[in-house]
Order: C-alpha cells, then sequence, then structure tokens
C-alpha cells in the first residue's frame, strides 16, 4: 500500500509540475497563439536554416546554396556553409524528402519536440538524484516531498531562461533548445553509467553526446571529454571497488565520448578544414560589419578566449541583472548592454538578463550542492553525480571566454543548474522533513513563490522579446496592452516632437511620437538600433487629369534609400494610367487602368516598417509593388529612411493637364490611440 501511495505521489508530482513549466515554455513558443509556422521575424530570416542544411545533406552535401545563409554564411573554398551542427538538420530530413510545403515553418515543431525531449530528461534525472541521495527510502513519498518536487520540476522546465529562448523560434534560439534537451540527457546517462554500467545504458549516452556535439560543439565536446574520464574512472575501480565492472565497459564508457568527439571533428574539418574552431574572417556578416574587424584585430583574429571572461562573468553573474519596472511588462532586462571589463573588446553585446537574477533559487541550490556532493565518505550513487555537474560547468565554458554577451547564452547554464539544483533542492527538502511544520511550510513557499517569480520574468521578458523582434502586430499588441494596463506610466515615457529622435536621445522603453503620428518610434536601448520604427503615416497623392492631357509620365514619391526608390505615374493615348516602381534594378509597372470621372487617381504609399518596404497601391487601379523604407548603415544595422514628396513646377504640370496635391494618410491605429492618451493626460 504504501509503495503504491509513493508511486501515485511520484506521478502526481511529476504531471503538475510538468504541466506547469510546460505551460510556461509553450505559450511563450506560440506567442499566445496557434501559429506553429510562426517565425522570429516577419522575414522569416534564420527560422529556414535547418531546412536549408537538411536538403543539402539529402543531396549529399554540406554546402547549402550560395547567399542562403545571407550574413551567416561562411564561404570556404567556392562553397557556402553554416556553423551550427547538423543535428537539427537530421531530424528534418524524413519530412523534407516528401515534401516542400514546411520549409521555413519547422522551427515551432522543432523546438516544441526539443522541450518535450528536455522534460523527460530533467524528470528522470531529478527522481535520479533523489533516490541516489535518499536511497533508504526510495518507495516512499511523503505529501510534503511530492509537493516540493512539483515545485522543483516546474521551475526547472518552465522557470529557467530557456522559456525566454523560446519566444523566438530561429536558429539561434532552436539550437540551445535542443542543446539544452541533449545536455540535460547526456548528464542523466552519464551517471547511469557510474552508477551501474550496462550495454543500454553505455549506448545511449553515446547517443545523446553525439547529438549534443552535432548541435552544440563546445557543450558537445565538454560532456565527450567528462564522458572519457569517466571511463577512465571506471577502469580504476575505485568507483566500484567491491564489485568492479569489466575494463571492457570502461572502455566503452570512453568510446562513448570519444567516437561522437571525433564525428564532430570530421564534420567540422569537411566544412572548414578545422577540428573545432570555424573561420570568422569568412563570415559573410565579418566583410560588412567594421566592428567585427576591429575585434578580430585586437584579439589576435578571433573572439573567444580568457579575456573575455571578466565581461562574461559580469554579465552573467551580476546581482542587478533585471530591472522592476512601474509600467508593462514590469519585469525586463537591465536598460544598457552589459559591458567589457579589462580593455576586452567585445563583438557583439546587447541587452543580457543574469544568472542570479532570473533563476535565482536554482542557482542557490546549486551552490549547496557542491558540499553535498564532494565531501568525503559518500555512497558511490552520490559521488556518480559529480560527473554530470562537473560537465554541466564545464558546458559553460562556450560563452564564458566568447566575446559576445546576449540573453539567450544564459541558457548555457541551464543543464549545470538543472543537475546542481535537484541535488541542493533534495538535500533541502531531507533537512526540511526532520524540522516542524511552521518552517517546512515557509520554506515550501519561498520555493513556491521564487517559481513563480522566475517563470513570469522568463515569459514577460519573452514577450517582450517576441514584440521587438517579430514587431509588425506583435509590436501594436505590446503596445495597445502596455496602454491598458499602465497608460499613465506608459504616457510619462512618451514624447511628442516635431523632430525624429537622435540615437542619443531618451532611454530604454521610451516612445516617440513625431508630428501628428507621421512616425511613432520605440527605444529598444539597444547599442546598435536603439530606435525602432513602430508605425509610420502613410503618404497619398491625388492626381487630377484633364480629358485633353498630354502623354507622359512623372514622379510621386522617392524614397531616400541607397536603392533611391521612386514611384512614378504614366499615361498613354488611350486615356489610361498605371503606377510604376522604379529602383536600381530596373522599372516594375502596375496594369494600366481607365482614367475614370472625376478624373482623379489616388497613389498611397504604406510602410511596413517590420518588413523594410513600403506598400504602393493606386485608386483606380490596385496593389503594384514596394519600394525601400530603410537601408543598412556602416555596420550592416538596418535602419528606416524617409519617403517623401515630390515637389512639381505647378504651372508647367497644368500646361501638360494635370494637378497634384498631396496629403498624410489617416493617423496609424496604435501611434493614434497613444497620442490620444498622452493628450488626455496633459
Amino acid at each position: 500500500m504504501l509503495v503504491n501511495r509513493g508511486r501515485r505521489r511520484r506521478q502526481v508530482a511529476t504531471a503538475s509540475g510538468l504541466a506547469v513549466g510546460a505551460s510556461a515554455f509553450l505559450l511563450t513558443l506560440m506567442d499566445y497563439s496557434t501559429r506553429l509556422g510562426r517565425t522570429a521575424n516577419s522575414l522569416g530570416f534564420a527560422s529556414n536554416f535547418f531546412d536549408l542544411q537538411g536538403r543539402a545533406l539529402l543531396n549529399g552535401d554540406l554546402a547549402v546554396p550560395r547567399g542562403s545563409l545571407g550574413i551567416e554564411g561562411f564561404v570556404e573554398r567556392g562553397h557556402e556553409y553554416m556553423y551550427f551542427g547538423p543535428f537539427p538538420a537530421l531530424l528534418r530530413m524524413p519530412l523534407l524528402s516528401t515534401t516542400i510545403e514546411y520549409d521555413g515553418r519547422l522551427t515551432v515543431l522543432s523546438m516544441a519536440i526539443g522541450f518535450g525531449v528536455f522534460a523527460v530528461m530533467t524528470t528522470r534525472l531529478t527522481w535520479l538524484v533523489r533516490d541516489s541521495l535518499r536511497p533508504d527510502d526510495q518507495e516512499e513519498t511523503t505529501r510534503f516531498e511530492a509537493v516540493a518536487m512539483a515545485v522543483f520540476l516546474a521551475l526547472a522546465t518552465g522557470g529557467t531562461t530557456l522559456t525566454f529562448v523560446a519566444a523566438l523560434p530561429w536558429v539561434y534560439h532552436e539550437v540551445y533548445v535542443w542543446a539544452v534537451a541533449l545536455g540535460v540527457g547526456s548528464m542523466y546517462w552519464l551517471a547511469r553509467v557510474l552508477q551501474a554500467p550496462s550495454a543500454p545504458t553505455i549506448t545511449w549516452l553515446a547517443v545523446f553526446n553525439l547529438a549534443l556535439v552535432l548541435t552544440r560543439t563546445t557543450g558537445g565536446f565538454a560532456m565527450c571529454l567528462v564522458a572519457m574520464a569517466a571511463g577512465a574512472w571506471l577502469w580504476t575501480g575505485r568507483l566500484h571497488p567491491r564489485a568492479p565492472y569489466s575494463r571492457l565497459r570502461a572502455v566503452a564508457t570512453a568510446a562513448a565520448g570519444l567516437v561522437p568527439l571525433l564525428v564532430a571533428v570530421g564534420v567540422n574539418w569537411a566544412k572548414f578544414r578545422n577540428p573545432y574552431l570555424f573561420p570568422l574572417e569568412d563570415q559573410v556578416f565579418s566583410g560588412l560589419n567594421p566592428h567585427r574587424t576591429v575585434a578580430l584585430a585586437a584579439n589576435g583574429g578571433t573572439i573567444t578566449g580568457p579575456v573575455y571572461f571578466p565581461s562574461t562573468f559580469m554579465a552573467y553573474f551580476r546581482l542587478d541583472g533585471m530591472r522592476i519596472v512601474g509600467h508593462f511588462p514590469w519585469l525586463t532586462l537591465p536598460a544598457t548592454p552589459a559591458r567589457a571589463y579589462d580593455g576586452a573588446v567585445l563583438d557583439q553585446t546587447y541587452r543580457t538578463g543574469s544568472v542570479p537574477a532570473f533563476m535565482p533559487y536554482l542557482l542557490l541550490m546549486t551552490i549547496v550542492a557542491l558540499p553535498v556532493l564532494f565531501r568525503r565518505g559518500l555512497d558511490r550513487r552520490v559521488r556518480a553525480l559529480r560527473a554530470p555537474l562537473i560537465g554541466g560547468v564545464l558546458v559553460t565554458g562556450g560563452v564564458m571566454g566568447y566575446g559576445y554577451i546576449a540573453m539567450r547564452y544564459t541558457a548555457e547554464f541551464v543543464p549545470a543548474l538543472v543537475v546542481g539544483g535537484a541535488v541542493g533542492h533534495v538535500a533541502l527538502v531531507r533537512w526540511l522533513e526532520r524540522r516542524g511544520n511552521a518552517v517546512r511550510t515557509a520554506a515550501l513557499f519561498a520555493a513556491g513563490a521564487t517559481t513563480v517569480f522566475s517563470i513570469t520574468a522568463g515569459m514577460l521578458t519573452g514577450y517582450t522579446a517576441i514584440a521587438t523582434t517579430t514587431r509588425g502586430p506583435s509590436l501594436d499588441h505590446y503596445l495597445l496592452l502596455q496602454e491598458r494596463l499602465s497608460g499613465g506610466e506608459q504616457a510619462a515615457l512618451t514624447t511628442v516632437s516635431s523632430a525624429d529622435p537622435a540615437p542619443g536621445d531618451g532611454s530604454v522603453d521610451d516612445l516617440w511620437i513625431t508630428g501628428d503620428c507621421d512616425k511613432l518610434w520605440l527605444n529598444t536601448g539597444d547599442l546598435y538600433a536603439p530606435w525602432i520604427l513602430v508605425e509610420r503615416r502613410a503618404l497619398l497623392a491625388t492626381v487630377e487629369v484633364e480629358p485633353d492631357h498630354l502623354i507622359g509620365r512623372f514622379k510621386l514619391f522617392q524614397s531616400r534609400s541607397e536603392a533611391k526608390d521612386s514611384v512614378w505615374i504614366e499615361f498613354n493615348s488611350s486615356d489610361q494610367a498605371r503606377i510604376y516602381v522604379r529602383n536600381q534594378r530596373g522599372d516594375y509597372p502596375g496594369q494600366w487602368f481607365d482614367i475614370l470621372d472625376p478624373r482623379r487617381v489616388r497613389v498611397g504609399v504604406r510602410d511596413v516598417p517590420e518588413y523594410g518596404y513600403a506598400e504602393v497601391s493606386s485608386s483606380p487601379g490596385s496593389f503594384v509593388g514596394y519600394i525601400r523604407s530603410d537601408k543598412h548603415d556602416e555596420n550592416f544595422t538596418p535602419e528606416p529612411v524617409d519617403i517623401k514628396n515630390v515637389s512639381h513646377n505647378e504651372l508647367r504640370l497644368a500646361h501638360r493637364g494635370y494637378r497634384v496635391t498631396y496629403e498624410p494618410g489617416i493617423r496609424p491605429p496604435v501611434c493614434s490611440r497613444l497620442l490620444d492618451s498622452v493628450q488626455g493626460r496633459a
């Protein structure tokens, strides 16, 4: 009876914890919608890289089509390669071999499956830790312990920065979901091998190590090296002195690390002629971004090394690595990008939250785990947990010595925090069970509160990342929700001016309205694009045409981008007109249409900032095409450009039988609402 009751409590605790954690991750991943095919940005950039790699592999090649990776491509020996490992592409190949229907729309599904693996392996690892630390009462699970374990599983699966990573379904974040899932899986099977090596456990260790090293090279190398060290440990017989396992199993354990390592070296060599590095000087982005050249030159041709450790340590472990503000979303990233220390020249740096701020309980429990695991006289089952924790710490070496600081890299710490947090939490629960009800209740409440805090922080910062990266309707909804939930505070952040903001104006979260909603800007606090354009008021030209007009054409609008895009109207001898757009590649005309009474043609230009293009249409007529509404600055960062009305000599134009008037379109809806809110509170 006790066995069945204990098993049921475990099952309920597991289901409850995973339900909470999975809800946080999947709601963020889906952007609170049902769009399984959504991408991180409106153009879908970097959400199709693994599809491209999968199709290349189906053709027996590691190289992808030239130019398909944009700035992320590496050009080697006339071929283009991606630096990401091929494992997520391998998972796509069965589907890619049957249809092209879902190309570019598989990232959400892949990340969801990766989370499923993470949830399963985290659950198994957590209960393995529990049974290793409490071998005498494996079949008995008290009500208090079940609740405490449910809280931990909710925290471990939904309260890490992996929930923030779920916000953006593109290659950069997909890699981390899989790397964390596979890393935790490798740790679990490593612990199982060290506790009782067998053919199945060693095989699973090799499978997870191989998948990990073909997903995230640095993390895979770390776990493969630890597996090889574990094989050597088994060889000595010190872990199991009374029941030494055969040296064949020790060799097999070492091979579970060595063979995947050699496979990864072979793949990297085939692409870059290097066992583990990739030549940054050959990346397309390096040829477009002058600062990348400066960073490489300052660090001997690389952006990795111990010189970056002070900068990354201060970014990822600062105690004030989160802002609490009075307006929605209330919990957000630090106001400014992470800075460099000790003269290091960072390649790129972004606003980055820290481990203590976003995952305080897991970090605290990992610290508690150190004396639990590394004191003398421990049972072999407990000593077997040392290697997974060491491996998790080594996994973080990839970002601690990397001159690129971003929030997504904090996911690198999750595997170590999961295993360390489980050890510390189980030890704490065991200690609390010998204390009074008041102490237990207070401790459980504190653990639950920090779990809610971490889950909420990940979801809110993820929601903000979706809005500012995807933009378009997502950003519109974000700002309108902010207005509803914190209108007064939002109004205090808003500036109305006749001029556009300069890069140094304002601070993070500020809103800037240019003119009568001519433009609406949001300050992201980013170093490279501090102001992003949310909305721009449309432009409208009305062309009145006399019955005896002369045949000809003239320009109506001009984009100030480098492409010098423009919009023209043209007339023929059949009393018809058409609109066409012109850029450096040529002219792209719309259809001819009759000039109808009252002999007036309206031409509109409506910017869609998230795409970097403005739509051109006419009435009569219809949609014509697009003109550029942004350009890249000297650091290859997109920035909006003005679209202007073209001035005409009215007398000369009237002589030809035309009259042109310009007026602004209706005020954009989001800006209009925010401006009315500001003016209503003035």
